[in-house]
Order: C-alpha cells, then sequence, then structure tokens
C-alpha cells in the first residue's frame, strides 16, 4: 500500500485513472478507502433542506463525479492486479476533471 496525497479538484475516478490506470479499480479503491469526503465547496446547495439552510451536496452524501476533499489522502493498493502499469507509465501530467 501506499498513500497518495488528492490534489484540487481531482475525482476518484481522476485517481482511479492517474493511480491504477483503468477505472476498473472502483470496488478496491473505496474498500481500502471508506471514509472519503467531497470538496467543502462541491455540489449544489438544497433548497429543500429541514432547517431551510443551503446544505451543499457534498455534505450529505459522498458522490464519485463531485471533487474528493483536496489534500486528504487516499491508500493505494500497489500489488494490485488491478494496476495496468503500461497506461500509468505513459501519464506524465496530473489527471484533473475539474479546472
Amino acid at each position: 500500500m501506499k498513500t497518495v496525497k488528492v490534489k484540487p479538484n481531482q475525482t476518484v475516478f481522476d485517481i482511479l485513472v492517474e493511480q491504477y490506470g483503468t477505472c476498473e479499480a472502483l470496488e478496491e479503491f473505496m474498500c481500502n478507502n471508506p471514509a472519503l469526503e467531497n470538496a467543502p465547496e462541491a455540489g449544489v446547495p438544497d433548497k429543500d433542506s429541514v432547517s431551510g439552510r443551503s446544505t451543499p451536496e457534498a455534505m450529505r452524501a459522498f458522490r464519485l463525479d463531485l471533487p474528493v476533499r483536496s489534500g486528504s489522502t487516499v491508500r493505494i493498493d500497489t500489488d494490485s492486479k488491478l494496476i495496468k502499469t503500461s497506461v500509468v507509465k505513459e501519464i506524465n501530467t496530473e489527471v484533473t476533471t475539474y479546472n
């Protein structure tokens, strides 16, 4: 296992592509990182909250398509059979969906 720091604007899918070379490792990644949180600024305000206040989507439920909290750490199984080393070697830039 190795620990990787999440870059700004990275989604789970970005991390999977960057570290595993494929999104096929999603289940393994989620099992190794059960406490993932979305970035606090991610999501759309919820106008139907019980308290009447806006609650960002990211605070209600973890979403794979929204950025993960920047600066948090995730665990990558370096012994995983799902890692596509030939793909990972070819990636020479940061992988982020949001700008």
